[in-house]
């Protein structure tokens, strides 16, 4: 059974297409979700994710390539990098965060993520628990990159600490 080739959109002057030649994947919607807490090693990102190591380091360089990401050195002996958000990277925040309130409101069946969202978002600048809004209900303020600190929920806490090991 051979997989059809993929149509390559990047020369399309369809915007949802081309932003789906980037991001039209899971291991890079992952891998971002990752940036946007803050994981900016190798390691971590791989663990946390649950890809494969050859998986995380074609996506990487697909997101370098691509102007999302820069690698920055941390350690010279041995040489190590890790990951940093661009601007460009930065900017796709809001569409993270559209995903992230879809399945909020979507994705769950009643009850399974133990009576609250997966992911809990309080606003750094008033301390407002903003639900799914992309507007704070308690100063107003529109969110950018950086405005919010996640707190995941108790069955979310436990997945992840089940798949990092600990």
């Amino acid at each position: 059974d051979i997989m059809p080739k993929r149509a390559d959109l990047s020369d399309t002057f369809c915007p949802v297409g081309r932003s789906a030649e980037i991001l039209g994947d899971r291991a890079v919607l992952l891998i971002l979700r990752d940036l946007f807490f803050g994981r900016r090693r190798f390691e971590a990102i791989a663990a946390n994710t649950g890809l494969g190591p050859q998986l995380v380091s074609a996506r990487l360089k697909l997101l370098v390539r691509e102007g999302v990401v820069e690698r920055h050195v941390y350690q010279d002996r041995p040489l190590r990098h890790e990951y940093r958000l661009t601007a460009k990277g930065k900017d796709l925040f809001d569409v993270l965060y559209a995903m992230r309130n879809w399945a909020e409101r979507w994705a769950y069946a009643p009850g399974e993520t133990g009576g609250g969202p997966a992911m809990r978002y309080i606003h750094r600048a008033c301390g407002a628990d903003v639900g799914t809004e992309v507007v704070c209900p308690g100063c107003g303020e529109a969110f950018h990159y950086g405005d919010l600190k996640g707190e995941p929920s108790a069955p979310l806490q436990a997945e992840q600490a089940a798949r990092s090991g600990g």
